[in-house]
């Protein structure tokens, strides 16, 4: 082949890489089944299908997963390793200072109080002076934050834990007398565990779920808006939410 049409076809190769766009997703990976590795060690999980399926609406877009800690997700969106965080990530003041967020959620979590099997208690307040595990920097860390300020007669004490299975373990052994989650998430860890777990009737407020992102990302942010709006307009995010908890949790 001449080497004028290899430098042509290198000329053009370049252009319509240009036109791919590289979207970079952190994700916890350690939150079945929101977010978590399967067998092949490929990231799946209802948030990450989302944010898959919102890629899917952008032209030429490819979706990349970096696994991190819980606790390093917001700091590594800051280091620029990633561009948008999807973790069960709700709005709060602190966090609305710093980041910008989807214009819609795509679900919307619970923080319920879960106790252990052979346990009568209903509400968070029939356990006075009792220790609570809540995942630490979660949204229902902040909840029971909250509830033990407004309460300060229960005398509440709070345990934070990095992951779900420390946390279920820790109340199938009695160190704690209950744990504030999402059942959806729980009810699956006890599943894998093997330990029994009671979903009270205690519930925080309901709270949507956005995707997350730099100051700096207003570009990206418009152009996921209008992915991710397509996407719930056509149905495709409630039929996520069915497939992996029975039910439409996004409205």
């Amino acid at each position: 082949m001449p080497k004028f049409l290899v430098s042509i076809l290198i000329f053009i190769s370049f252009l319509a890489s240009q036109d791919v766009k590289e979207i970079r997703l952190g994700s916890e990976n350690a939150y079945k089944p929101f977010a978590y590795l399967d067998d092949q060690n490929v990231a799946t999980g209802f948030d990450n299908e989302v944010v898959k399926v919102v890629v899917s609406y952008i032209k030429d877009a490819k979706l990349n997963i970096s696994s991190v800690p819980w606790n390093a997700l917001f700091s590594g969106l800051d280091a620029a390793k990633f561009d948008v965080v999807a973790n069960q990530i709700v709005k709060n003041t602190k966090r609305e200072e710093k980041y910008l967020f989807s214009d819609q959620p795509y679900f919307y979590g619970v923080s319920a109080l879960i106790v252990g099997p052979n346990t009568n208690v209903k509400h968070l307040d029939e356990l006075k002076g009792k220790t609570i595990g809540v995942s630490v920097g979660s949204n229902h860390a902040t909840n029971l934050e909250n509830y033990v300020k407004k309460n300060p007669k229960l005398k509440l004490k709070i345990k934070y834990y990095k992951n779900t299975p420390s946390l279920l373990s820790d109340l199938s052994l009695g160190r704690v007398a209950g744990i504030i989650n999402d059942p959806v998430s729980v009810v699956d860890y006890s599943k894998a565990q093997n330990i029994q777990i009671k979903v009270t009737d205690f519930v925080f407020e309901k709270n949507p779920v956005y995707l997350v992102f730099r100051k700096d990302s207003q570009a990206l942010v418009d152009l996921i808006n209008k992915a991710l709006n397509q996407a719930i307009l056509e149905g495709k995010i409630s039929e996520l939410s069915i497939k992996y908890f029975g039910i439409d949790q996004t409205k």
